[in-house]
């Protein structure tokens, strides 16, 4: 270390000080003493030497409980955000059976590594390429396990904390090789708070593991793994409601996705056998399949499973969020408790099963404080000329999702919504031009001067093909627009983005209030292009994210890194049920 070096005088005029101080306080000693003690108290809270002990030891059960209760949630968002889309299987692997305590003598915490985090990334699909044969190569697949499982397996102490914390085993989830024994543990160790029920019944590629029915003593990940393509059986899906059903009572969310509507159909039969689900706030069942064309005009089949179901006896009172995907109820019967609501979202509905226009506006109507409407292949049923032309009025709305819908649906339907304080719209087209749907979204609404363009503050395109001349008329109206989602689907897409760039260089830049950009089928020497435009403009772009699919070249990822706040890598999703929560992130951001 060189003498000039600041932080080492630093450290010499501060031990030199405290010498001082020491010899002042303490006149008999000597000068090897007082170094002595003047090092042990510039020491005592230095954060680069490791403290005696175990310092987590010293946290009363009350705090303790509370770090595993946090850990354990970000775990959870985390899944939820797709970054560990391996680990949903929670279950998998681990044999539920109670630890020896004795084994766990110790009260003394190991160490636990961290799990690495994503940093951001500037890698070429190349490079991306090459670290995916890499972990193709490795054929053991190792699930994270809980968080509140794994921190019971710490130590006695953390055992005994965290088994007795019934926050900590809320969470019921059965997948393909879930355990009973889990479950059971789980729901004892719960103690009578609110459950969640995830069920997941859907054909699945992952990597299963058999289930270990040995004597083992602690939760312990199998050496091998199989690749299976397989959900759970009737006879799964039958134990599972046996086991839940009784405890109904307690559910706080209920969230079931199936592959085949067999076993939604016999799920949904199930639940209509609760005669109520009073602390019921989500309702979530997603059917996925292929049946996604037409759906404007379609029939829903098999023709067996058509009849519409009444949940809970239609009492669940604080029933907030709602999501059908390709599943339909009994809309008329089921307005007792389609009220109230918060987040609405309906997706993948043949005309044959969607609620009837009145039935829809009932719903909305009586949700005063509804935030979020998406309404993805789904909303009311034609035929659209027994509409009327009464508009529904939902002021409360700030998140709007349309997306997948028939041109001349959609731009029916549309001016019937009077949302004046959208700020988050997320839009999906592809096929058929939309040109008429973009002037209609440009349109002021009857009951206002504007239109719904000019209160956005994000927007996420999807998917948009429509003429140039209605993109920059709806690109003028965005002038107060934060962020801007943008998947460049196509060609039409393109031009959007190309015309962007081409008013970067003028006087009256489009987006003059743009902050943050995501955008997907641009490489980076065209975003580089459009925000070096804007920079020059006296308008630049703070936080931009651009999909791991895209190649983004060294120089320009470098440009990136030294000119904005944020620049970020992303794993895109085709799923239209990101597209609100990608906007959410974007407003959380700002």
């Amino acid at each position: 270390m060189s003498s000039n070096n600041p932080h080492r005088k630093q450290v010499e005029d501060d031990l030199k000080s405290e010498i001082a101080q020491v010899m002042k306080d303490n006149p008999g000693l000597n000068a090897e003493a007082a170094l002595t003690q003047a090092a042990q108290k510039l020491l005592k809270n230095n954060p680069f030497v490791p403290p005696s002990g175990c310092p987590v030891n010293t946290l009363p059960n009350e705090l303790l409980a509370y770090i595993f209760y946090l850990g354990m949630k970000m775990q959870e968002e985390t899944e939820e955000m797709g970054d560990d889309d391996d680990d949903e299987d929670i279950f998998d692997d681990f044999d539920m059976q109670d630890v020896d305590d004795d084994d766990e003598s110790s009260g003394d915490a190991m160490d636990i590594d961290d799990k690495p985090e994503h940093g951001k990334g500037t890698s070429t699909p190349d490079e991306k390429e090459d670290s995916d044969s890499d972990s193709d190569d490795d054929s053991v697949f190792e699930p994270e396990p809980p968080f509140q499982v794994l921190v019971s397996h710490v130590c006695s102490r953390w055992r005994q904390v965290s088994v007795n914390e019934p926050s900590l085993w809320t969470v019921l989830k059965f997948n393909v090789g879930y355990s009973p024994d889990a479950i059971k543990n789980f729901i004892e160790r719960s103690k009578g708070l609110p459950l969640d029920i995830v069920i997941d019944a859907s054909a699945s590629g992952e990597h299963y593991h058999d289930h270990d029915d040995g004597d083992e003593e602690v939760y312990e990940v199998t050496a091998a793994g199989t690749t299976l393509a397989r959900h759970l059986s009737k006879d799964d899906t039958t134990v599972i409601f046996d086991t839940i059903i009784p405890l109904a009572q307690r559910w706080r969310l209920f969230d079931m996705q199936t592959s085949e509507y067999e076993t939604m159909f016999y799920a949904m039969n199930r639940l209509k056998e609760v005669p109520s689900a009073p602390l019921l706030e989500t309702l979530q069942l997603y059917q996925y399949d292929d049946q996604s064309e037409e759906l404007e005009v379609g029939t829903f089949t098999p023709a067996e499973f058509r009849e519409p179901v009444l949940l809970f006896n239609g009492n669940a009172p604080k029933l907030s969020a709602l999501g059908l995907w390709g599943v339909h109820i009994d809309w008329d019967a089921s307005l007792s408790f389609l009220s109230g609501l918060h987040d609405i979202e309906l997706a993948y509905h043949f005309n044959d099963v969607r609620p009837s226009f009145a039935t829809f506006a009932a719903m909305l109507q009586a949700s005063p404080e509804l935030k979020t409407l998406s309404l993805c292949g789904s909303g009311p049923a034609a035929p659209t000329k027994e509409w009327g032309s009464d508009p529904i009025s939902v002021p409360s709305l700030t998140d709007l999702v349309l997306a997948q819908h028939d041109v001349e649906y959609i731009v029916t339907l549309f001016p019937l919504l009077h949302l004046p304080n959208v700020r988050h719209l997320a839009l999906d087209f592809d096929g058929s031009d939309c040109t008429t749907f973009v002037e209609t979204l440009a349109a002021p609404h009857n009951k206002e001067k504007r239109s719904l363009l000019e209160g956005l503050e994000h927007l996420k395109i999807g998917g948009l093909p429509s003429n140039m001349a209605s993109q920059k008329t709806m690109l003028k109206q965005l002038a107060n627009l934060k962020s801007l989602n943008l998947h460049c689907f196509g060609q039409d897409e393109l031009n959007m983005f190309e015309a962007l760039v081409a008013s970067a260089k003028t006087a009256e830049v489009l987006l003059p209030n743009l902050e943050a950009l995501t955008t997907r089928n641009l490489d980076s020497k065209q975003v580089r292009g459009y925000l070096e435009a804007r920079k020059r403009a006296g308008k630049p772009i703070a936080r931009l994210a651009m999909s791991c699919q895209d190649e983004v070249e060294d120089k320009d990822a470098r440009w990136f890194e030294s000119n904005l706040e944020d620049f970020q890598r992303f794993e895109p999703s085709d799923s239209e049920e990101e597209l609100v929560e990608l906007d959410d992130d974007e407003e959380d951001d700002l």
